[in-house]
């Protein structure tokens, strides 16, 4: 159970985690499982997703198997949800792939792949949920993933940056178009976190440990983030002690957007 936060705030409530296989998403899903809410958890991999879910309550959680970017399986995992559990009041648009490329580098296609998997994904999902989200008895929520490169770029990595800006600005205009439907979004802008993309093959655990120590030193609280810490955020976001919040941009991120 999560120190601080009664069941009785997500009795009822069901929330959609896309990316719920590893990382944000799965820290999210445990999260809102054990403060008592019903979690659909969509991501592409079987395994990862039934792996995740043998550790959750069986009548909590649900599988679904789509690609977030796909329209067709987007409104399958929502049927889905909807048939086992009969309602949808989150929704926690965290799934995502960190793209590379200049702009002289990237390809047409890869441009529209990065854009396709960061943002229009978001897109397609929220819009499927929105007329269940408007029938939320106590106000649906958006929570959306993005990143601190939604608010300030780096080289070499130019779809994600503009992906995850369009994000953000996806969010705020959801926000203002639903809030007389009592649906709020809100987007969170997290540092670099110790999560599975940052996990490469080719190197051991030792290198693994000083990539995070180098990635720490960039952030002026010394240290990157946990994915516990950001899953903390997102309850909290979807919680009703945060009835009052839509259209904001979080930044999680240790103070590395200030530099």
């Amino acid at each position: 159970m999560v120190s601080g936060q009664s069941h009785a705030s997500f009795d009822g409530r069901v929330a959609l985690v896309t990316g719920a296989g590893s990382g944000i998403g799965l820290a999210a899903t445990r999260r809102l499982v054990d403060a008592g809410a019903r979690v659909t958890l969509l991501g592409r991999t079987r395994s990862k997703l039934e792996e995740a879910t043998a550790e959750l309550p069986n009548d909590k959680t649900l599988i679904a198997i789509a690609q977030h970017e796909k329209p067709s399986e987007v409104e399958s995992a929502i049927d889905a949800t909807m048939e086992r559990f009969g309602a949808l009041d989150i929704v926690v648009n965290n799934a995502g792939e960190y793209t590379r490329g200049t702009v002289s580098e990237t390809s047409t296609d890869d441009w529209e792949h990065g854009l396709a998997v960061n943002l229009t994904g978001p897109f397609l999902l929220t819009r499927a949920a929105l007329p269940h989200l408007r029938r939320s008895a106590r106000g649906g929520v958006i929570i959306n993933v993005a990143s601190t490169l939604a608010l300030q770029p780096i080289p070499g990595a130019t779809s994600y940056c503009v992906a995850k800006a369009g994000l953000v600005m996806l969010t705020r205009a959801t926000a203002l178009e639903e809030a007389s439907h009592g649906v709020r979004a809100v987007v969170i802008c997290p540092g670099v976190v110790d999560t599975p993309i940052h996990h490469n093959p080719k190197n051991d655990a030792t290198g693994h440990t000083r990539f995070l120590e180098e990635m720490g030193k960039l952030h002026p609280l010394g240290r990157v983030g946990t994915v516990d810490e950001v899953a903390q955020l997102i309850l909290f976001l979807a919680s009703d002690a945060s009835s009052w919040t839509t259209g904001s941009v979080i930044p999680i991120d240790g103070g590395i957007s200030l530099t």
